[in-house]
């Protein structure tokens, strides 16, 4: 589905689903890095940490694409 066949409603819709998604993604994200980072205890975990945030941003980076021709993949994703 290109960006010409998705009608004003449906890109508002998916504008909308988009952005919450994203928004719990990142939420979940947080919430486990708060946990690790407050556990950390040696320095050796804080490159742990970091490790893991940079693993996660890459795959928000990779899941959450906006393009009108990859939507119904990453809506499909995330079912």
């Amino acid at each position: 589905m290109n960006d010409s066949s998705w009608s004003a409603s449906e890109k508002k819709l998916a504008r909308h689903a988009f952005d919450k998604a994203l928004e719990a993604a990142l939420a979940k994200t947080m919430a486990e890095f708060k946990s690790k980072a407050s556990a950390v205890t040696v320095p050796s975990q804080m490159w742990e940490l970091e490790a893991y945030l940079r693993e996660q941003r890459r795959d928000i980076d990779r899941t959450f694409d906006y393009r009108y021709s990859q939507l119904l993949y990453v809506f499909t994703h995330l079912i």
